[in-house]
């Protein structure tokens, strides 16, 4: 089968993200909206051993434009049990155009409170684009740990996730065509970006009233709560879904304003 390259077609629908983490000892410039702390995480780092480092205190309020040096763990005598153990747990998340704290906070199943504080950032803080995120590991409260009767699966980095059964076959065929022909996975963004209770999306919707939150329909208005739609990870996905999901009966129809939210129409 052949396989399409999607760099030059995604770079023109929605951009290239770039993660800014690290590989080596390297310059790093400041974007709006960093602090010292996030860096540091988002490199795996404690912030006391990145200031060090740059021979500044732990409390510095880092400009923006500026340049601070990142080190690996190993040159900043950072084991590797004290790294892993100082990014988030639930991985990371490099940030795309249009998204904010409460769009990933709530598709990845924390609170923006829990993810702004993972991040150092302010709840109310802009997200630079390509900014890399820490993710909290999602409470049991609020991930979806369980298979909900009458639903069909699909895979996710989170383990099954949970679909209205015919979008769910939908779904999985479609994912199939899309690594056979693209090279390319489908899956959701978050523990909550595919089926998610009337709970947990009332949840999403207090934090939208609240103000720390993206726009969500109140429970029992949103087409999560029946299996229905999908939040794709990444605009990579969404391209995919766009070139070969009316096949599958699924597609952009609701939600415009959203590049990452797809429904299935049957």
């Amino acid at each position: 089968m052949r396989h399409l390259s999607l760099g030059v077609a995604i770079a023109a629908a929605a951009g290239c993200a770039t993660a800014v983490e690290a590989a080596a000892s390297a310059s790093h410039v400041v974007q709006p909206g960093e602090t010292l702390s996030g860096i540091a995480a988002a490199n795996g780092l404690p912030t006391e051993s990145l200031a060090a480092w740059n021979g500044i205190s732990s409390e510095t309020l880092v400009i923006s434009g500026s340049s601070i040096t990142v080190p690996t763990a190993e040159e900043a005598g950072v084991s590797a049990s004290t790294a892993s153990t100082g990014a988030a747990s639930g991985g990371s998340h490099v940030v795309v155009a249009g998204e904010s704290l409460g769009s990933i906070a709530g598709a990845n199943g924390v609170s923006v409170s829990e993810l702004a504080a993972a991040n150092g950032l302010s709840e109310t803080g802009i997200l630079p684009e390509a900014a890399t995120l820490q993710i909290p590991a999602p409470s049991t409260t609020t991930a979806t740990s369980t298979a909900p009767a009458g639903l069909g699966a699909i895979t996710s980095p989170w383990g099954d996730l949970y679909l209205d059964p015919a979008a769910a076959e939908a779904w999985n065929a479609m994912r199939d065509q899309s690594l056979a022909d693209y090279g390319q996975d489908l899956y959701p963004a978050g523990p909550l970006s595919a089926y998610r209770t009337s709970e947990q999306q009332g949840e999403l919707y207090e934090s939208f009233l609240n103000g720390v939150g993206d726009p969500a329909n109140p429970p029992g208005y949103s087409s999560h709560e029946v299996g229905l739609s999908v939040d794709v990870a990444t605009p990579e996905m969404r391209y995919v879904v766009d070139q070969i999901g009316a096949a599958y009966g699924w597609g952009k129809l609701e939600a415009p304003d959203e590049w990452w939210h797809v429904t299935y129409g049957g």
